[in-house]
């Protein structure tokens, strides 16, 4: 029962750079604008390769596509996307292409962006309701070191390149008992059920952070018994 009430006494706190990336379970961002709401979620793969993104959109043209990114700099308090920099490349595979560059998801460390999720994985698309889920495996993404996403923001640009949503990537640890990577996906997959593509709740992210943390500690919990 002590183990139970400290999985119990469990909760996500939010993080930055500086922690460590073994300690971080989830990261998540909700870029907003004036039509675009999205939902970013960001988990560990369990077999340790990169990072599994899902993604929620809705307010897109029914067949718009959007691209989105990965940016260098935060968004500041007054909101301006324009203000977050360029696409996250920390090998710099932009600089030394020049105009020659194409990302190719065959070989991404060598001519992507990291932060080029867009040109890895393809466009948001809306659909007949002018909403876009997708789920992709970000192998070279990570929580820490020179590939890590803390600190950094996430960017929707609609068909002419506008800047239209734009959010903070905030990274959560798990405070208490440790819980392992196929703990923290079968948690996601629990708030995957629960409706991560119900855009009508504009609760924000700790709110969401907060939702998948109580699918994360019943996990746990089931794991003690």
């Amino acid at each position: 029962m002590a183990a139970m009430a400290n999985v119990a006494s469990s909760n996500l706190v939010p993080v930055r750079r500086s922690a460590s990336a073994s300690d971080v379970v989830i990261a998540m961002a909700e870029p907003q604008g004036q039509d675009v709401a999205a939902v970013f979620r960001f988990v560990k793969s369990i077999d340790g390769n990169g990072l599994e993104l899902a993604i929620s959109a809705s307010g897109l043209e029914k067949g718009g596509e959007y691209p989105f990114h990965i940016h260098v700099n935060n968004v500041p308090s007054d909101g301006n996307c324009t203000a977050t920099g360029g696409h996250l490349d920390p090998f710099g595979v932009k600089a030394a292409s020049g105009d020659a560059y194409k990302c190719s998801a065959d070989d991404i460390l060598n001519t992507c962006e990291l932060g080029d999720l867009a040109g890895i994985f393809g466009n948001l698309v809306g659909d007949d309701e002018g909403k876009c889920l997708k789920s992709v495996n970000a192998t070279e993404l990570t929580f820490g070191g020179k590939s890590t996403i803390l600190d950094h923001s996430i960017v929707i640009h609609n068909s002419k390149g506008d800047r239209v949503a734009c959010s903070n990537i905030t990274g959560f640890i798990l405070a208490g008992d440790p819980i392992s990577a196929a703990g923290i996906h079968d948690a996601s997959e629990m708030d995957d059920m629960e409706g991560m593509d119900d855009m009508s709740d504009t609760s924000g992210v700790s709110s969401r952070a907060a939702m998948f943390s109580g699918a994360l500690l019943s996990v746990a919990a089931a794991a003690l018994f």
